[in-house]
């Protein structure tokens, strides 16, 4: 992708596998480039990308397994998180409620600290492009049931 820029040429970065996941570009260090191949528009390509930690397919569009949503109730927020982004998930889809039920912006998720209380999906579901995940988060511990 260096190269691309460095040479000028527009770029697009796609998820190279059949899972549909949009590149997080906020969080591009956790993505490496596998496959290439011409753009839509002159001096273009695009880059097939996946989360850094998958295996690389062998052409685009190759059928992966789809993963299972992780189980974050009573974890850590920072690390279930970090989690989520390393398995392909968007920053942009991942909706955080913080002590309440406002969504914390994008720019201050950094200030979340706390255990995740209730998610959805549900632990185990598959991973679905289509669908936003939330994440309700303690100030602190999760009150007792």
């Amino acid at each position: 992708m260096k190269e691309a820029v460095e040479k000028d040429l527009g770029f697009s970065v796609r998820d190279a596998t059949d899972l549909g996941r949009t590149v997080d570009l906020q969080h591009a260090e956790l993505w490496r480039a596998c496959l290439t191949r011409e753009g839509d528009g002159t001096d273009s390509v695009d880059f097939g990308a996946v989360p850094r930690g998958e295996t690389c397919p062998a052409h685009w569009n190759a059928h992966v397994p789809t993963p299972k949503t992780p189980d974050l109730i009573g974890k850590d927020f920072d690390k279930s998180y970090a989690q989520l982004l390393k398995k392909g998930y968007n920053s942009r889809f991942i909706d955080v409620f913080y002590g309440g039920p406002g969504i914390v912006d994008q720019q201050e998720i950094s200030r979340v600290h706390g255990e995740i209380c209730s998610q959805s999906p549900k632990p185990g579901e598959p991973y679905d492009p289509s669908e936003n995940v939330a994440l309700h988060v303690a100030i602190g511990k999760c009150p007792s049931v």
